[in-house]
């Protein structure tokens, strides 16, 4: 039984109670059961946020060194945020990873990489000033990777769970890119056949 603080009414705003009223009241249910349907199917679909101040320690050194190289080839692009493709190519600069040995056995090179992002994205106009920040897509598959290792029973993220944690969004431009070169469904064997 959930305790007293957490069974607390919660406000929202009466736009939002309007919306569930009219759902509830067209499907001849309770406001109550509406939100409990609406919240069963988000916690069903939810993934923990990556969060770089909590999650950080989780990662293995090479792992660490991936998202400074990812950050390097954000700003390299003139870009004001840290995407799924600047992983990737972090990644594939990170040559003591397996993930760079992955690619590299798939055929997937750095310099087609870069070329496949300023194509899809280019370049921004000027020299990025302020920090720059992860997209929500790029902290998503970092939480993949955070379950990618707990699921490997591995105490450390490391590359190889950062690209299957890229496969397994499937939805970011990283993944779009290896789509492209038509490797994107053959990673996830290849990863596993080198880690034997």
């Amino acid at each position: 039984m959930p305790s007293s603080k957490d069974r607390r009414a919660v406000e929202v705003p009466l736009h939002v109670y309007e919306q569930l009223a009219q759902i509830a009241q067209t499907e001849d249910r309770t406001i109550a059961s509406v939100v409990y349907q609406l919240l069963f199917t988000a916690l069903g679909n939810y993934h923990p946020t990556w969060i770089p101040s909590k999650h950080l320690s989780r990662l293995n050194e090479h792992a660490q060194q991936v998202l400074a190289l990812a950050r390097e080839e954000a700003l390299s692009f003139n870009h004001q945020y840290i995407g799924t493709e600047h992983l990737l190519l972090g990644l594939l600069r990170e040559q003591d990873g397996l993930a760079a040995l992955a690619l590299e056995k798939l055929g997937v090179t750095l310099d087609a990489v870069r070329a496949a992002v300023e194509k899809k994205i280019g370049r921004g106009d000027q020299p990025v000033q302020e920090e720059i920040d992860y997209v929500p897509r790029a902290r998503k598959v970092l939480s993949l990777a955070l379950d990618e290792a707990e699921r490997q029973g591995s105490g450390y993220v490391r590359t190889e769970h950062i690209l299957l944690g890229i496969v397994r969004d499937g939805g970011g431009v990283g993944a779009d890119i290896l789509d492209s070169f038509g490797v994107l469904g053959k990673v996830r064997a290849q990863v596993f056949e080198l880690l034997g």
